[in-house]
């Protein structure tokens, strides 16, 4: 159904276009669009100047793959343990040798690290340092309207990708909100380069809720026997952004004034990990063998 990144300004247009060449580099088919381009593709009575178009690119509904995930992997012999947290890895002779979780100790030689916001703190308690911050992301779901296209698009103001229960997906488009924290200051000069770029986008907020990773009084050292930081904040559920959201729906009904600003059905929120170069990171842990880290 295709991604589209629209762009309202030739300078985001040339921003989008810099990043041909690392698509055409992995061969993807992304491309730009012109103005009466764009126009076709979502008809509206936006005036955006162009647009970054994949074509290729797809969305899924998250309850209904991940399911799907689980029971592929599960159907091939994996084994999936929910609701038990990671402590710490077990390391033996400098290398990994498995993870003590809240059941006990599960032996092993590779251990992938896909804990999201958390990764930071994670690897911070075994020597590692990862500059990695959160942002909290807020998005909506409306009722059923007729979207303006299939696929999944974003500019400055919102984005907005189509639902199989007949409404869309609405989020702010560059705004995000950041907590200020220890690894906030630990790592702003690393951030200083984007934190400039987006600094008109980005509300800082003077503490992340209480068992945050980045919250004042969350433990960074922390006893592998005992309940740890990942058992007392399992699950991170922050509050959406009203402001944020209601801007989100304004813009999109000046998108569309045909359909106007749709009604919301459901809101909420996620704390998005991200680096400094905003690029996520798959990659083997050189300090640490056995462990390979996906985040950001």
């Amino acid at each position: 159904v295709g991604v589209t990144y629209l762009a309202r300004t030739p300078r985001d247009a040339a921003a989008h276009a810099d990043w041909l060449v690392h698509a055409r580099a992995h061969g993807l088919d992304s491309r730009m669009l012109t103005r009466a381009q764009t126009r076709a593709l979502i008809p509206s009575a936006a005036d955006w100047c162009g647009a970054l178009h994949t074509a290729s690119d797809c969305g899924a509904e998250p309850w209904v793959a991940v399911p799907m995930i689980a029971r592929t992997v599960a159907q091939a012999g994996v084994t999936i343990r929910e609701g038990c947290a990671v402590r710490a890895l077990d390391i033996a002779a400098g290398r990994v040798a498995g993870v003590v979780t809240e059941a006990g100790r599960i032996r092993c030689d590779a251990v992938v690290l896909a804990g999201g916001a958390w990764s930071s703190l994670f690897l911070r308690a075994h020597g590692v340092a990862l500059p990695q911050l959160a942002v909290l992301s807020s998005v909506a779901a409306t009722g059923a309207l007729d979207a303006p296209f299939d696929g999944a698009a974003v500019d400055d103001a919102f984005a907005v990708r189509r639902r199989a229960d007949g409404g869309v997906t609405l989020a702010p488009g560059a705004s995000h909100g950041m907590h200020l924290g220890p690894d906030a200051l630990r790592h702003a000069r690393a951030f200083a380069t984007v934190l400039r770029a987006s600094w008109r986008s980005t509300r800082l907020r003077p503490a992340a809720p209480r068992g945050f990773p980045d919250a004042w009084t969350t433990p960074r050292r922390w006893d592998a026997d005992r309940p740890g930081p990942f058992e007392r904040m399992r699950t991170l559920d922050p509050a959406p952004d009203a402001r944020a959201l209601m801007a989100a729906t304004i813009a999109f009904g000046r998108a569309f004034p045909a359909l106007g600003r749709p009604p919301l059905r459901a809101t909420w929120a996620g704390m998005i990990d991200t680096m400094p170069d905003v690029v996520p990171v798959l990659d083997r842990v050189a300090a640490l063998p056995g462990l390979t880290l996906g985040t950001g």
